[in-house]
């Protein structure tokens, strides 16, 4: 059976996190053949977070089930599926926190913690990420905050609250954007009273670009396309890729016209447009961006820094020059 409050997890790790969530559906085929008293104490369905896919476990009597007997089931359930599983509770109190960190199991409540070892994380109801330091990359939102800082206006000596809403994210999410940028020693935290906390970064410009670039990954979640001619009026769309190359640079353009969108948007209007989407034929091709182009956008074109990390695996040595030569341009 699904778990119905899934999108609770969804808007947690996505949005609030900022990591990439994906809802897999029914779990029914993989826990068919588990005991019956295993499928009684459990809702299951299946997620994937960061490209790595759980099984979902619900208790069905949370408070009915010691966490000695969870940790247990939650074992019986890996050995008979071969699946990771995740955990998720309603609450959590520091016996149970305690219990399943030392046995290393994965689990999760929805808007207040995370801990999941594999990927490296350990998230608490303060905001505070541990272990954090290990992802390899930003999380979306994270890298948003630096390039709006880089390009668009400075981010330093702000408190948490303005810069939250000149993101268009919560409070929270900010806490704990800025507490993975620390963890990565980009940026320090000073309180100036005890409401009010604000950003200092440890390097400015292109020293900052530079440290960062690397912990960076290209905005794009999925690419789709689309017939120009079915593609709908008003959409918030930004020239992107190729077109965008094209006009930041001396490569020729495209016959192939390329647009990206906030995920978010699209997500939320998909069924309008979704019957004219294609994954390969299309003279529009479309990108479905992590976070919102629009706040970095110079007027209808993506801003520089997003182009250059949508092109970073690129062989094209031409591409490459061009590239180099329009951030050597930029004006930090």
């Amino acid at each position: 059976m699904a778990i119905g409050n899934s999108c609770s997890i969804e808007e947690y790790v996505g949005k609030t996190i900022g990591l990439t969530f994906k809802d897999r559906g029914s779990a029914n085929e993989l826990v068919k053949s588990l005991p019956q008293y295993l499928k009684g104490a459990f809702g299951f369905s299946l997620v994937e977070i960061e490209s790595q896919g759980f099984l979902l476990m619900l208790p069905s009597m949370e408070a009915d089930l010691s966490i000695a007997r969870i940790v247990k089931f939650a074992g019986q359930v890996r050995k008979q599926t071969g699946k990771s599983t995740l955990i998720q509770f309603k609450s959590m109190d520091s016996i149970r926190r305690r219990t399943l960190i030392k046995h290393r199991e994965n689990f999760i409540v929805p808007d207040k913690q995370i801990y999941i070892p594999s990927l490296r994380m350990f998230l608490n109801e303060s905001g505070s990420i541990r272990q954090f330091a290990g992802k390899e990359r930003l999380s979306p939102s994270a890298q948003l905050l630096l390039l709006y800082h880089l390009q668009k206006k400075s981010l330093e000596g702000l408190p948490f609250k303005d810069v939250a809403e000149i993101l268009n994210y919560s409070k929270k999410t900010i806490s704990v954007v800025i507490a993975e940028l620390q963890n990565h020693s980009v940026c320090e935290v000073e309180r100036l009273n005890e409401r009010n906390k604000v950003l200092r970064f440890n390097e400015k410009g292109c020293e900052l670009w530079s440290r960062v670039s690397s912990l960076m990954s290209s905005p794009v979640q999925k690419v789709w396309y689309v017939e120009k001619s079915r593609l709908p009026a008003g959409l918030p769309l930004y020239a992107s890729y190729d077109t965008a190359l094209a006009h930041y640079t001396f490569i020729a353009d495209s016959s192939q016209i390329s647009f990206a969108i906030d995920r978010g948007f699209f997500t939320e209007h998909q069924k309008m447009f979704q019957e004219f989407l294609h994954p390969e034929e299309g003279d529009v091709r479309l990108e479905v961006w992590k976070y919102d182009p629009a706040l970095l956008a110079d007027r209808e074109f993506v801003d520089k820094l997003s182009l250059t990390l949508c092109y970073r695996n690129t062989d094209d040595e031409r591409v490459r020059k061009e590239i180099t030569t329009m951030t050597n341009k930029i004006v930090w």
